[in-house]
């Protein structure tokens, strides 16, 4: 996963879900789509996201360019 791809997922996680998430959890939700598209997971799968820090720290990152 790039750079690109955990700050989308930290910021999809923050606008659709409210919550605050630190660049592993981007990470693991970009992982998620990916292995949706290849069809790894399925429609009937559940899958659980830990994110296990904050976005606090990372507000850089999330500054508009």
């Amino acid at each position: 996963v790039g750079d690109a791809e955990m700050v989308a997922g930290m910021r999809d996680l923050g606008s659709f879900e409210g919550i605050s998430a630190a660049p592993e959890g981007g990470a693991a939700l970009h992982a998620v789509r990916v292995l949706i598209n290849e069809g790894r997971i399925k429609p009937h799968d559940t899958v659980v996201i830990f994110n296990t820090g904050g976005a606090l720290k990372y507000l850089d990152v999330l500054e508009p360019a």
